[in-house]
C-alpha cells in the first residue's frame, strides 16, 4: 500500500500551523479544481490528493493519529506497533489489546488498491476506518466541503422594502460567474441570505456563500431601525397657522395634517409606513425662513413683531 506523505502534498512543513495547513489547501484546491482544468486527469488526481490531505492535516485529531505513525509507514514493508497502538487508532486489527503488543504485520486491505471510501486512498482508510465490515475498513466521514464565504451586498431602501432581484459576479478573474440573487421583500440591514454551493470549492462539494445585506444611504430617508424618517419644510406661517401637506412614502405620496403651531424639529408619524410595513415613517419639521425679503414682506414681519406677544 502506498505511503501518503500529505505534508509533502499539500507543500507545508510538518511543524505548520493549522491556518498555514488551511491557506495551502485553499491555494491548491483552486489550483487544481475540475471547473478550471477540465478534461485534465491529473489536476482531478492531484485535486483527490489534496483533499484527502487536508481531511486529515486539517482535523486536529485525524494529525495527532497520523503524525503518531507517520514514521512508521513505508510502502510495502510491515511493523510493529507500538504499546499503545490501540489507544491513539481505537479500532481493532485481529488482535487484543493484551495480545496484539510485540506483533509485527503488515497493513494489507482490500484488493486491486481501489479505495473502499470511494474517495479517499486505501492508506487514508487503513489509518482512519471505524467500521469493520467483510474485512475491509471503511470511513464514515464524507470528505470535507469548501469554506463557506462571506460578501456584502448593496441594496437600496426601495429594493429592501419592496423586494427586488439583484444580478452579481462571483470568483476571480480566471473562474467568474453571474449570479441572480432574490431580496426578499421586507429585507434588513445585516440580513444574511445564503447562496448554497457558491462558496470556495472543496472535494466533497463547494462552501455556500452568505450575502450580508447592505442598505445603502438614500436622498431622502434615514433609518432608525425598521422606522424611517424624512424631512419636510414649512414656512413660518404654515408652520403657526396650520397646514396640508403631501408626503412621499414608499407606498406612494401620502396627504399628512400639520397642526397648527408645530415646530422645528417635531416629529409626526404614518404608522406601518417604514421598512418593510415593520415600522413606521416619521415626518421631521423644518422651518425654514426666506433669504430675502420683499418690502411688503418686510413691512408684515414687523407689524407682526409689533403685535405678537410670543416670547421664544
Amino acid at each position: 500500500m502506498e505511503y501518503k506523505d500529505y505534508y509533502k502534498i499539500l507543500g507545508v512543513d510538518r511543524n505548520a500551523s493549522q491556518d498555514d495547513i488551511k491557506k495551502a489547501y485553499r491555494r491548491l484546491a483552486r489550483k487544481y479544481h475540475p471547473d478550471t482544468n477540465k478534461g485534465d486527469p491529473e489536476a482531478e488526481k492531484h485535486f483527490k490528493e489534496v483533499g484527502e490531505a487536508y481531511e486529515v492535516l486539517g482535523d486536529p485529531e485525524k494529525r495527532k493519529r497520523y503524525d503518531s505513525l507517520g514514521s512508521h509507514w513505508q510502502q510495502g514493508q510491515s511493523f510493529t506497533p507500538p504499546p499503545d497502538f490501540e489507544d491513539i487508532f481505537g479500532f481493532p486489527f485481529g488482535f487484543g489489546r493484551k495480545g496484539g503488543r510485540g506483533r509485527t504485520f503488515s497493513f494489507e486491505f482490500g484488493t486491486g488498491g481501489a479505495s473502499h471510501h470511494g474517495t479517499f486512498s486505501d492508506f487514508f482508510d487503513a489509518l482512519f476506518g471505524d467500521m469493520h465490515q467483510g474485512g475491509q475498513y471503511t470511513s464514515r466521514r464524507s470528505s470535507p466541503k469548501g469554506r463557506d464565504v462571506e460578501a456584502e451586498i448593496g441594496v437600496s431602501i426601495e429594493e429592501a422594502h419592496r423586494g427586488a432581484t439583484k444580478q452579481i459576479l462571483v470568483g476571480n478573474s480566471h473562474l467568474s460567474r453571474r449570479l441572480n440573487v432574490k431580496i426578499p421583500q421586507g429585507a434588513y440591514d445585516g440580513m444574511k441570505i445564503r447562496l448554497a454551493g457558491q462558496g470556495d470549492p472543496g472535494p466533497g462539494g463547494n462552501g455556500d456563500l452568505y450575502l450580508r445585506i447592505k442598505i445603502l444611504p438614500h436622498s431622502r430617508y434615514r433609518m432608525e431601525g425598521n422606522d424611517l424618517i424624512t424631512v419636510i419644510e414649512l414656512a413660518p406661517w404654515d408652520a403657526a397657522l396650520g397646514t396640508t401637506c403631501m408626503v412621499e412614502t414608499l407606498d406612494g405620496p401620502v396627504k399628512m395634517k400639520i397642526p397648527q403651531g408645530i415646530s422645528s424639529g417635531q416629529r409626526l408619524r404614518l404608522r406601518g409606513k417604514g421598512l418593510g410595513g415593520r415600522g413606521d415613517l416619521y415626518v421631521e419639521i423644518k422651518i425654514v425662513i426666506p433669504k430675502q425679503l420683499s418690502t411688503e414682506e418686510r413691512r408684515l414681519f414687523n407689524e407682526l413683531k409689533k403685535v405678537s406677544s410670543f416670547k421664544p
